[in-house]
Protein backbone atom coordinates (compact mmCIF):
# COMPACT_ATOMS: atom_id res chain seq x y z
CA UNK A 1 0.00 0.00 0.00
CA UNK A 2 1.24 3.22 -0.81
CA UNK A 3 1.89 5.43 2.18
CA UNK A 4 -0.68 7.82 3.04
CA UNK A 5 0.37 9.98 6.25
CA UNK A 6 -2.18 12.28 8.13
CA UNK A 7 0.59 14.78 9.02
CA UNK A 8 -0.93 16.65 6.21
CA UNK A 9 -4.52 17.64 7.41
CA UNK A 10 -5.18 19.85 4.08
CA UNK A 11 -5.13 18.55 -0.01
CA UNK A 12 -5.35 19.48 -2.71
CA UNK A 13 -8.99 17.85 -3.63
CA UNK A 14 -9.92 20.10 -0.88
CA UNK A 15 -10.42 22.86 -3.45
CA UNK A 16 -13.51 21.17 -5.35
CA UNK A 17 -14.67 18.76 -2.14
CA UNK A 18 -14.64 21.24 0.57
CA UNK A 19 -17.18 23.80 -1.83
CA UNK A 20 -19.37 20.80 -2.54
CA UNK A 21 -19.60 19.39 0.79
CA UNK A 22 -20.35 23.07 2.27
CA UNK A 23 -23.21 22.91 -0.19
CA UNK A 24 -24.47 19.93 0.42
CA UNK A 25 -24.78 20.48 3.80
CA UNK A 26 -26.16 24.29 3.38
CA UNK A 27 -29.20 22.70 1.57
CA UNK A 28 -29.88 20.44 3.99
CA UNK A 29 -29.87 23.62 6.80
CA UNK A 30 -31.90 25.00 4.26
CA UNK A 31 -34.65 22.07 4.60
CA UNK A 32 -34.46 21.89 8.14
CA UNK A 33 -34.79 25.69 8.37
CA UNK A 34 -38.41 25.33 6.43
CA UNK A 35 -39.30 23.48 9.35
CA UNK A 36 -39.04 26.34 11.49
CA UNK A 37 -40.63 28.67 9.36
CA UNK A 38 -42.81 31.37 11.49
CA UNK A 39 -41.17 30.27 14.31
CA UNK A 40 -37.93 31.86 16.45
CA UNK A 41 -36.29 29.16 15.99
CA UNK A 42 -36.17 30.05 12.09
CA UNK A 43 -33.06 32.84 12.58
CA UNK A 44 -30.86 30.78 14.40
CA UNK A 45 -30.40 27.77 12.06
CA UNK A 46 -27.48 29.46 9.25
CA UNK A 47 -26.36 31.57 12.05
CA UNK A 48 -25.65 28.29 14.47
CA UNK A 49 -24.39 25.95 11.60
CA UNK A 50 -22.48 28.65 9.87
CA UNK A 51 -20.27 28.85 13.09
CA UNK A 52 -19.46 25.29 13.13
CA UNK A 53 -18.50 25.40 9.97
CA UNK A 54 -16.10 28.24 10.60
CA UNK A 55 -14.82 26.32 13.79
CA UNK A 56 -13.95 23.33 11.23
CA UNK A 57 -11.71 25.51 8.95
CA UNK A 58 -9.73 27.89 12.51
CA UNK A 59 -9.63 24.08 14.39
CA UNK A 60 -8.37 22.81 11.17
CA UNK A 61 -5.93 25.55 10.77
CA UNK A 62 -4.79 25.91 15.00
CA UNK A 63 -3.72 21.77 14.79
CA UNK A 64 -1.98 21.98 11.16
CA UNK A 65 0.25 25.40 11.96
CA UNK A 66 0.17 26.11 15.66
CA UNK A 67 0.50 22.84 17.31
CA UNK A 68 1.46 20.67 14.57
CA UNK A 69 -0.14 17.59 15.93
CA UNK A 70 -3.32 16.47 18.11
CA UNK A 71 -5.71 13.33 18.91
CA UNK A 72 -7.30 14.29 15.64
CA UNK A 73 -4.19 13.25 13.18
CA UNK A 74 -4.04 9.84 15.37
CA UNK A 75 -7.93 9.45 14.23
CA UNK A 76 -7.46 10.62 11.22
CA UNK A 77 -4.22 8.11 10.32
CA UNK A 78 -6.63 5.33 11.24
CA UNK A 79 -9.35 6.82 8.98
CA UNK A 80 -7.09 7.00 5.86
CA UNK A 81 -6.16 3.28 6.46
CA UNK A 82 -9.82 2.21 7.09
CA UNK A 83 -10.14 4.07 3.96
CA UNK A 84 -7.45 2.04 2.05
CA UNK A 85 -8.39 -1.19 3.25
CA UNK A 86 -12.40 -0.17 1.74
CA UNK A 87 -11.10 0.27 -1.47
CA UNK A 88 -8.79 -2.82 -1.59
CA UNK A 89 -11.48 -5.00 -0.57
CA UNK A 90 -14.82 -3.84 0.04
CA UNK A 91 -15.80 -6.76 1.96
CA UNK A 92 -13.48 -5.02 4.63
CA UNK A 93 -16.10 -2.54 5.01
CA UNK A 94 -18.23 -5.42 6.57
CA UNK A 95 -16.09 -6.16 9.07
CA UNK A 96 -15.69 -2.47 10.27
CA UNK A 97 -19.58 -2.17 10.20
CA UNK A 98 -19.80 -5.53 12.55
CA UNK A 99 -17.67 -4.99 15.01
CA UNK A 100 -16.57 -2.14 17.44
CA UNK A 101 -13.51 -3.18 18.28
CA UNK A 102 -10.53 -4.18 16.75
CA UNK A 103 -8.00 -7.43 17.37
CA UNK A 104 -5.11 -8.46 16.19
CA UNK A 105 -6.24 -11.53 13.87
CA UNK A 106 -8.88 -8.89 11.81
CA UNK A 107 -7.57 -7.91 7.97
CA UNK A 108 -7.40 -4.58 8.37
CA UNK A 109 -5.14 -4.41 11.28
CA UNK A 110 -2.29 -5.01 9.05
CA UNK A 111 -3.43 -1.96 6.94
CA UNK A 112 -2.90 -0.11 10.33
CA UNK A 113 0.89 -1.63 11.25
CA UNK A 114 1.99 -1.05 7.94
CA UNK A 115 0.65 2.60 6.87
CA UNK A 116 4.58 3.74 7.73
CA UNK A 117 2.80 6.39 10.27
CA UNK A 118 4.63 4.31 13.23
CA UNK A 119 2.02 3.81 15.73
CA UNK A 120 -1.88 3.61 14.45
CA UNK A 121 -2.68 -0.08 15.85
CA UNK A 122 -1.87 0.52 19.33
CA UNK A 123 -4.00 3.82 19.25
CA UNK A 124 -6.07 1.71 17.77
CA UNK A 125 -6.39 -1.50 20.47
CA UNK A 126 -8.29 0.95 22.45
CA UNK A 127 -12.03 0.18 21.09
CA UNK A 128 -13.29 3.85 22.05
CA UNK A 129 -10.12 5.57 19.85
CA UNK A 130 -10.91 2.66 17.20
CA UNK A 131 -15.11 3.95 17.00
CA UNK A 132 -13.85 7.18 16.11
CA UNK A 133 -12.63 6.31 13.01
CA UNK A 134 -15.68 3.71 12.30
CA UNK A 135 -18.15 6.51 12.57
CA UNK A 136 -16.07 8.69 10.43
CA UNK A 137 -15.51 6.02 7.68
CA UNK A 138 -18.56 6.71 5.71
CA UNK A 139 -17.84 10.63 5.55
CA UNK A 140 -14.06 9.61 4.15
CA UNK A 141 -15.51 7.37 1.37
CA UNK A 142 -17.97 9.76 0.25
CA UNK A 143 -15.17 12.52 -0.10
CA UNK A 144 -12.27 11.02 -0.48
CA UNK A 145 -10.83 10.72 2.84
CA UNK A 146 -10.75 14.85 2.57
CA UNK A 147 -10.22 15.67 6.25
CA UNK A 148 -11.99 19.23 6.02
CA UNK A 149 -15.55 17.26 4.47
CA UNK A 150 -15.20 14.80 7.03
CA UNK A 151 -15.06 17.55 9.84
CA UNK A 152 -17.57 19.56 8.17
CA UNK A 153 -20.33 16.48 8.33
CA UNK A 154 -18.91 15.62 11.81
CA UNK A 155 -19.59 19.53 12.97
CA UNK A 156 -23.19 19.47 11.26
CA UNK A 157 -24.14 16.57 12.84
CA UNK A 158 -22.66 18.02 16.02
CA UNK A 159 -24.89 21.21 15.49
CA UNK A 160 -28.11 18.85 15.14
CA UNK A 161 -26.88 17.32 18.23
CA UNK A 162 -26.68 20.90 20.12
CA UNK A 163 -30.19 21.72 18.11
CA UNK A 164 -31.96 18.67 19.76
CA UNK A 165 -31.30 20.62 23.58
CA UNK A 166 -32.13 23.90 22.02
CA UNK A 167 -35.38 22.96 20.71
CA UNK A 168 -36.10 20.97 23.81
CA UNK A 169 -35.49 23.57 26.15
CA UNK A 170 -37.44 26.00 24.14
CA UNK A 171 -40.68 23.80 23.95
CA UNK A 172 -40.34 24.42 27.94
CA UNK A 173 -39.69 27.85 27.62
CA UNK A 174 -40.34 29.38 24.03
CA UNK A 175 -39.95 33.28 25.66
CA UNK A 176 -36.30 32.61 26.59
CA UNK A 177 -35.27 31.40 23.02
CA UNK A 178 -32.63 34.28 22.64
CA UNK A 179 -31.36 33.37 25.66
CA UNK A 180 -31.62 29.48 25.28
CA UNK A 181 -29.90 29.60 22.15
CA UNK A 182 -26.86 31.91 23.79
CA UNK A 183 -26.61 29.12 26.06
CA UNK A 184 -26.63 26.37 23.98
CA UNK A 185 -25.98 27.06 20.40
CA UNK A 186 -23.03 29.65 20.48
CA UNK A 187 -20.81 28.50 23.23
CA UNK A 188 -17.23 28.67 21.73
CA UNK A 189 -15.36 25.79 23.53
CA UNK A 190 -18.13 23.73 21.73
CA UNK A 191 -18.22 25.42 18.33
CA UNK A 192 -13.79 24.99 18.40
CA UNK A 193 -13.71 21.82 20.33
CA UNK A 194 -16.95 19.91 18.93
CA UNK A 195 -16.47 20.23 15.23
CA UNK A 196 -13.91 17.76 14.08
CA UNK A 197 -12.66 14.33 14.47
CA UNK A 198 -12.26 13.81 18.11
CA UNK A 199 -14.47 11.60 20.27
CA UNK A 200 -15.88 14.95 21.89
CA UNK A 201 -17.63 16.02 18.66
CA UNK A 202 -19.34 12.31 18.16
CA UNK A 203 -20.34 13.05 22.29
CA UNK A 204 -22.31 16.04 21.70
CA UNK A 205 -23.92 14.37 18.43
CA UNK A 206 -24.95 11.29 20.90
CA UNK A 207 -25.71 13.24 24.00
CA UNK A 208 -28.01 15.46 22.15
CA UNK A 209 -30.43 12.95 20.30
CA UNK A 210 -30.31 10.88 23.72
CA UNK A 211 -31.96 13.33 25.99
CA UNK A 212 -34.33 14.70 23.33
CA UNK A 213 -35.39 11.05 22.57
CA UNK A 214 -35.46 10.57 26.26
CA UNK A 215 -37.65 13.63 26.75
CA UNK A 216 -39.90 12.76 24.63
CA UNK A 217 -40.55 9.19 25.52
CA UNK A 218 -40.28 9.46 29.24
CA UNK A 219 -41.94 13.39 29.65
CA UNK A 220 -43.74 14.16 26.80
CA UNK A 221 -44.80 10.06 25.94
CA UNK A 222 -44.69 10.99 22.14
CA UNK A 223 -43.08 8.98 19.30
CA UNK A 224 -42.46 6.37 21.46
CA UNK A 225 -41.03 4.07 19.15
CA UNK A 226 -38.83 6.18 17.10
CA UNK A 227 -37.68 7.83 20.28
CA UNK A 228 -36.62 4.15 21.69
CA UNK A 229 -34.90 3.48 18.74
CA UNK A 230 -32.98 6.64 19.29
CA UNK A 231 -32.66 6.01 22.93
CA UNK A 232 -30.64 3.07 21.96
CA UNK A 233 -28.70 4.01 19.37
CA UNK A 234 -27.22 6.93 21.13
CA UNK A 235 -27.10 5.12 24.49
CA UNK A 236 -25.19 2.67 22.17
CA UNK A 237 -22.82 5.22 20.97
CA UNK A 238 -22.32 7.13 24.28
CA UNK A 239 -21.92 3.53 25.99
CA UNK A 240 -18.79 2.66 23.75
CA UNK A 241 -17.39 6.48 23.71
CA UNK A 242 -17.68 7.65 26.93
CA UNK A 243 -19.59 5.33 29.23
CA UNK A 244 -19.56 8.01 32.07
CA UNK A 245 -21.81 10.26 30.38
CA UNK A 246 -24.56 7.85 29.86
CA UNK A 247 -24.79 6.65 33.52
CA UNK A 248 -24.50 10.34 34.26
CA UNK A 249 -27.37 11.26 32.12
CA UNK A 250 -29.41 8.39 33.06
CA UNK A 251 -29.41 8.99 36.64
CA UNK A 252 -30.14 12.84 36.41
CA UNK A 253 -33.22 11.80 33.58
CA UNK A 254 -35.20 9.28 36.47
CA UNK A 255 -34.23 12.42 39.05
CA UNK A 256 -36.28 14.75 36.47
CA UNK A 257 -39.09 11.59 35.79
CA UNK A 258 -38.97 11.23 39.69
CA UNK A 259 -39.17 15.08 40.39
CA UNK A 260 -42.22 15.14 38.28
CA UNK A 261 -44.12 12.46 39.94
CA UNK A 262 -43.52 13.79 43.69
CA UNK A 263 -45.04 17.34 42.73
CA UNK A 264 -48.60 14.81 42.29
CA UNK A 265 -48.11 13.76 45.60
CA UNK A 266 -50.27 15.82 47.81
CA UNK A 267 -49.39 13.73 51.56
CA UNK A 268 -46.77 15.42 53.02
CA UNK A 269 -45.29 12.15 54.89
CA UNK A 270 -45.93 9.85 51.78
CA UNK A 271 -43.86 12.75 49.60
CA UNK A 272 -41.34 12.12 52.16
CA UNK A 273 -41.39 8.38 52.11
CA UNK A 274 -41.48 8.38 48.32
CA UNK A 275 -38.11 10.89 48.60
CA UNK A 276 -36.67 8.42 50.79
CA UNK A 277 -37.51 5.54 48.45
CA UNK A 278 -36.44 7.02 45.61
CA UNK A 279 -33.09 8.06 46.87
CA UNK A 280 -32.05 3.98 48.19
CA UNK A 281 -33.66 2.74 45.07
CA UNK A 282 -31.51 5.41 42.82
CA UNK A 283 -28.87 4.76 44.93
CA UNK A 284 -28.57 0.54 44.65
CA UNK A 285 -29.76 0.79 41.11
CA UNK A 286 -26.58 2.94 39.71
CA UNK A 287 -24.34 1.00 41.33
CA UNK A 288 -25.36 -2.14 40.13
CA UNK A 289 -26.63 -0.54 36.61
CA UNK A 290 -22.59 1.24 36.49
CA UNK A 291 -21.39 -2.24 37.41
CA UNK A 292 -22.88 -4.10 34.77
CA UNK A 293 -21.63 -1.69 32.46
CA UNK A 294 -18.29 -1.84 33.96
CA UNK A 295 -17.90 -5.73 33.44
CA UNK A 296 -18.23 -5.97 30.32
CA UNK A 297 -15.05 -4.00 29.52
CA UNK A 298 -11.77 -5.43 30.74
CA UNK A 299 -9.76 -3.41 33.52
CA UNK A 300 -12.81 -1.05 33.02
CA UNK A 301 -12.82 2.72 34.90
CA UNK A 302 -15.84 2.08 36.10
CA UNK A 303 -15.74 -0.38 38.45
CA UNK A 304 -16.37 0.40 42.42
CA UNK A 305 -13.17 -0.28 43.49
CA UNK A 306 -11.11 0.97 40.23
CA UNK A 307 -12.48 4.66 40.11
CA UNK A 308 -10.78 5.86 42.64
CA UNK A 309 -7.59 4.37 41.33
CA UNK A 310 -8.01 5.71 37.84
CA UNK A 311 -8.36 8.73 38.86
CA UNK A 312 -5.63 8.92 40.51
CA UNK A 313 -3.53 7.71 38.13
CA UNK A 314 -4.86 10.00 35.56
CA UNK A 315 -3.63 12.74 38.54
CA UNK A 316 -0.39 11.12 38.59
CA UNK A 317 0.48 11.26 35.13
CA UNK A 318 -0.34 14.75 34.66
CA UNK A 319 1.27 15.49 37.85
CA UNK A 320 4.03 14.31 36.43
CA UNK A 321 4.46 16.51 33.60
CA UNK A 322 3.65 19.36 35.83
CA UNK A 323 6.97 18.68 37.12
CA UNK A 324 8.60 18.42 34.06
CA UNK A 325 7.17 21.48 32.91
CA UNK A 326 4.74 20.36 30.59
CA UNK A 327 2.55 23.13 28.78
CA UNK A 328 -0.94 23.56 30.26
CA UNK A 329 -0.91 21.30 33.13
CA UNK A 330 -2.00 22.32 36.65
CA UNK A 331 -1.75 20.84 40.33
CA UNK A 332 -4.94 19.54 41.92
CA UNK A 333 -5.41 18.07 45.61
CA UNK A 334 -4.37 14.47 45.66
CA UNK A 335 -7.58 12.01 46.06
CA UNK A 336 -6.39 8.89 48.31
CA UNK A 337 -9.50 7.87 49.84
CA UNK A 338 -13.22 8.49 48.74
CA UNK A 339 -13.38 11.12 51.18
CA UNK A 340 -10.78 13.13 50.21
CA UNK A 341 -12.02 12.35 46.50
CA UNK A 342 -16.09 14.03 47.98
CA UNK A 343 -13.89 17.32 49.60
CA UNK A 344 -12.35 17.33 46.33
CA UNK A 345 -15.62 18.06 44.39
CA UNK A 346 -15.31 21.97 45.37
CA UNK A 347 -12.37 22.05 43.30
CA UNK A 348 -13.52 20.37 40.44
CA UNK A 349 -16.20 22.27 39.66
CA UNK A 350 -13.96 25.27 40.05
CA UNK A 351 -11.29 24.04 37.35
CA UNK A 352 -14.26 22.32 35.24
CA UNK A 353 -16.62 25.85 34.88
CA UNK A 354 -13.98 28.87 36.03
CA UNK A 355 -10.18 27.81 34.82
CA UNK A 356 -7.70 28.80 33.67
CA UNK A 357 -7.66 31.86 35.74
CA UNK A 358 -6.00 34.78 33.78
CA UNK A 359 -2.88 34.05 35.59
CA UNK A 360 -2.87 30.24 34.11
CA UNK A 361 -2.88 31.51 30.47
CA UNK A 362 -0.16 31.00 28.83
CA UNK A 363 -0.40 30.53 24.85
CA UNK A 364 -3.39 32.91 22.80
CA UNK A 365 -5.60 29.07 22.85
CA UNK A 366 -5.74 29.13 26.87
CA UNK A 367 -6.63 33.09 26.57
CA UNK A 368 -9.63 32.53 24.80
CA UNK A 369 -10.28 29.52 27.04
CA UNK A 370 -9.89 31.98 29.80
CA UNK A 371 -12.15 34.66 28.81
CA UNK A 372 -15.03 32.47 28.15
CA UNK A 373 -14.91 30.72 31.63
CA UNK A 374 -14.44 34.50 32.79
CA UNK A 375 -17.97 34.59 31.05
CA UNK A 376 -19.19 31.59 33.40
CA UNK A 377 -17.81 33.06 36.58
CA UNK A 378 -19.74 36.16 35.78
CA UNK A 379 -23.55 34.45 35.11
CA UNK A 380 -23.10 32.88 38.03
CA UNK A 381 -21.63 35.68 40.23
CA UNK A 382 -24.33 37.91 38.59
CA UNK A 383 -27.25 34.80 39.53
CA UNK A 384 -26.01 35.04 43.05
CA UNK A 385 -25.44 38.30 43.23
CA UNK A 386 -29.39 39.09 42.25
CA UNK A 387 -30.99 36.59 43.59
CA UNK A 388 -29.84 35.49 46.80
CA UNK A 389 -27.64 32.94 47.47
CA UNK A 390 -29.86 31.03 49.53
CA UNK A 391 -32.81 31.51 46.81
CA UNK A 392 -30.56 30.31 44.02
CA UNK A 393 -30.89 26.97 45.21
CA UNK A 394 -34.32 27.18 46.68
CA UNK A 395 -35.42 28.24 42.91
CA UNK A 396 -33.12 25.04 41.81
CA UNK A 397 -34.37 22.11 43.99
CA UNK A 398 -37.81 23.36 43.71
CA UNK A 399 -37.71 22.86 39.89
CA UNK A 400 -37.37 19.23 38.05
CA UNK A 401 -35.75 20.55 34.84
CA UNK A 402 -33.47 22.96 36.80
CA UNK A 403 -32.18 20.09 39.09
CA UNK A 404 -31.80 18.07 36.06
CA UNK A 405 -29.42 20.60 34.63
CA UNK A 406 -27.93 21.56 37.71
CA UNK A 407 -27.42 18.04 38.93
CA UNK A 408 -25.76 16.89 35.16
CA UNK A 409 -23.63 19.77 35.31
CA UNK A 410 -22.10 19.84 38.60
CA UNK A 411 -21.76 15.75 39.19
CA UNK A 412 -20.19 15.29 35.47
CA UNK A 413 -18.46 18.63 36.01
CA UNK A 414 -16.48 17.69 39.43
CA UNK A 415 -15.41 14.31 38.21
CA UNK A 416 -13.74 15.78 35.32
CA UNK A 417 -12.31 18.79 36.86
CA UNK A 418 -11.07 15.93 39.49
CA UNK A 419 -9.40 13.94 37.50
CA UNK A 420 -8.08 16.18 34.69
CA UNK A 421 -5.34 18.53 35.54
CA UNK A 422 -4.65 19.56 31.62
CA UNK A 423 -6.47 22.71 30.32
CA UNK A 424 -5.82 21.02 26.66
CA UNK A 425 -7.33 17.96 28.40
CA UNK A 426 -10.55 19.67 30.25
CA UNK A 427 -11.61 22.09 27.83
CA UNK A 428 -12.56 19.16 25.44
CA UNK A 429 -13.81 16.84 28.28
CA UNK A 430 -16.16 19.40 29.40
CA UNK A 431 -17.92 20.19 26.52
CA UNK A 432 -21.40 18.13 26.90
CA UNK A 433 -22.23 19.68 30.02
CA UNK A 434 -21.23 23.60 29.39
CA UNK A 435 -24.78 23.96 27.72
CA UNK A 436 -26.71 22.47 30.91
CA UNK A 437 -24.48 24.93 33.31
CA UNK A 438 -25.48 27.93 31.49
CA UNK A 439 -29.31 26.93 31.51
CA UNK A 440 -29.35 25.89 35.12
CA UNK A 441 -28.57 30.10 35.82
CA UNK A 442 -30.79 31.13 32.86
CA UNK A 443 -33.81 29.23 33.94
CA UNK A 444 -32.92 30.49 37.50
CA UNK A 445 -32.86 34.27 36.53
CA UNK A 446 -36.12 33.47 34.28
CA UNK A 447 -37.69 32.14 37.52
CA UNK A 448 -36.23 34.74 39.91
CA UNK A 449 -38.62 37.35 37.95
CA UNK A 450 -35.34 39.51 38.31
CA UNK A 451 -33.95 39.39 34.51
CA UNK A 452 -34.53 39.94 31.31
CA UNK A 453 -36.29 37.00 28.80
CA UNK A 454 -34.35 38.71 26.07
CA UNK A 455 -30.58 39.53 27.18
CA UNK A 456 -27.70 38.14 29.50
CA UNK A 457 -25.07 40.72 28.95
CA UNK A 458 -27.41 43.66 28.41
CA UNK A 459 -26.39 43.07 24.27
CA UNK A 460 -28.80 41.88 21.50
CA UNK A 461 -26.71 39.67 19.02
CA UNK A 462 -30.09 38.84 16.84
Amino acid sequence: MEQDLAYNLLRNQDFYLAPICILILLFFARAMKKNYQDTPLEKYVFPAMGLRLLGVFVYTLVIRYYYGFGDSHNYYQALIDMYHAVKDDSSILWDIILKNKMETTDRLYNYFVYDGYGYTQYYMMDHRSYNVPRMALPFALIFQRSFLCVSFCISYLSFLGSWRIFKMFYEMYPHLHRKLAYGILFLPSVIFWGTSLLKDSFSVVALGFFVYAAYSLLIKRRKVIISAIILYITGNVLFILKPYILICISAVFLLWFFMLFRKKIKDKISRTVSTLLFIIISALAGFFISQAIAKKEAKSKFLSGELLLSIKAQQTTFSRNLELGSGSNFSIGKASSPLQLALLFPLGIVNTYFRPFPWDVMSPIMLLSCLESLCYLAITIMCFRRVGFGKTFNIIFSDPVISFCFVFAILFGAIIGIATSNFGALVRYKIPILAFYVVTFILVMDKSGKFSNTYIFSKKLF
